[in-house]
C-alpha cells in the first residue's frame, strides 16, 4: 500500500460499479430524448445523497416500443466514494 493515499502498490483500488436504468414515464412524451437526458442528469446529481459519484459509463437504448411509440432508456454506470 502507498501510505499517502491508500492505493495498493499495483495501482488498483477495490471498488464496486453500480448501475441503474432510467426512462421517462410511460405515455405521451416518453420518446423525448432531450427530456430524458435532463432526467438522467438530475438523477446523477441526486446520487450525491449517497456519496461522491463518479460516472464511468452511459448506455442509450431505444429498443422498447409500446402503444405510445419508442420508449428510450439510459443506463448509468457509476462508482461511489462514501
Amino acid at each position: 500500500m502507498n501510505e499517502e493515499d491508500d492505493v495498493p502498490a499495483d495501482g488498483h483500488r477495490d471498488s464496486s460499479c453500480y448501475h441503474y436504468s432510467i426512462g421517462l414515464p410511460l405515455g405521451d412524451g416518453q420518446d423525448d430524448v432531450p427530456a430524458l437526458l435532463r432526467h438522467v442528469a438530475k438523477s446523477i446529481e441526486d446520487l450525491a445523497e449517497y456519496g461522491t459519484a463518479d460516472v464511468v459509463g452511459l448506455m442509450y437504448s431505444n429498443d422498447e416500443v409500446n402503444e405510445y411509440g419508442e420508449w428510450p432508456r439510459m443506463t448509468v454506470f457509476y462508482t461511489l466514494d462514501q
